[in-house]
């Protein structure tokens, strides 16, 4: 993927359309498929925006809103550029060290788009 378009509104309709190129491999398959910047405002370029399906376009916004380096509460575009609607995370392994392998596993047990827990992977 050579770039990875999103979408920022205000909910009237106007959009704002951003396109980067994509620096992250959050699925952890060997393709970079998200964006990593400062969604949150806290200066730290801890939050992501992911393209989940391969299409070019952002689709979940992932947010570290604890700063502990690990995104755990995904958004969905709600259609206006909003990034208003939970993400089901499912399950998200997560490179820890750098290494190219995932070292942990975000789970997101009851559905509502945040992690419930945090598994080692050995």
């Amino acid at each position: 993927m050579d770039g990875l378009e999103y979408f920022f509104g205000t909910g009237d309709g106007t959009l704002s359309t951003w396109h980067s190129p994509a620096d992250l491999d959050l699925d952890h398959d060997g393709t970079l498929d998200a964006v990593a910047l400062d969604f949150d405002g806290d200066g730290l370029r801890d939050d992501a925006m992911w393209d989940t399906d391969a299409d070019g376009v952002a689709d979940r916004a992932m947010l570290d809103l604890d700063d502990d380096g690990i995104a755990e509460t995904g958004f969905t575009d709600s259609g206006a550029g909003l990034w208003e609607l939970p993400a089901t995370l499912g399950r998200l392994e997560i490179d820890d060290d750098g290494d190219g392998l995932p070292d942990q596993a975000l789970e997101d047990t009851d559905g509502d788009g945040r992690a419930d827990r945090v598994v080692p992977l050995f």
